[in-house]
């Protein structure tokens, strides 16, 4: 078979194929950005931004933390408590407190 006669048959046979599948609308739809790529890129950039909040509110919380614990530390101990009308105690107490008298006019 003579080599012309190949590369003829050869070219109707891919415009052929051309012709039954539009390569022009599958490379399109591959190379070209469509509704779901930008779609994803907008989430890509919702949770990029969400994650540099939840890092910013755990750090902030972190600092809080560290906070309470230092007043904590320095705060007085809890106190143990007395009635005032009666005088039983809810906590055994080391000194008791006097009840002050209202002055009458």
């Amino acid at each position: 078979m003579p080599i012309w006669l190949v590369k003829i048959i050869g070219k109707r046979i891919i415009k052929a194929i051309k012709h039954r599948i539009d390569l022009k609308k599958i490379d399109d739809y591959v190379n070209k950005p469509n509704k779901l790529d930008k779609e994803i890129k907008l989430l890509k950039k919702e949770n990029a931004q969400m994650r540099k909040n939840m890092n910013k509110n755990s750090k902030y919380t972190e600092e809080l933390e560290k906070e309470v614990a230092i007043l904590r530390k320095d705060s007085h101990p809890r106190s143990d408590w007395i009635c005032l009308e009666c005088g039983c105690k809810a906590k055994k107490v080391e000194k008791a407190t006097k009840r002050k008298r209202k002055k009458r006019r």
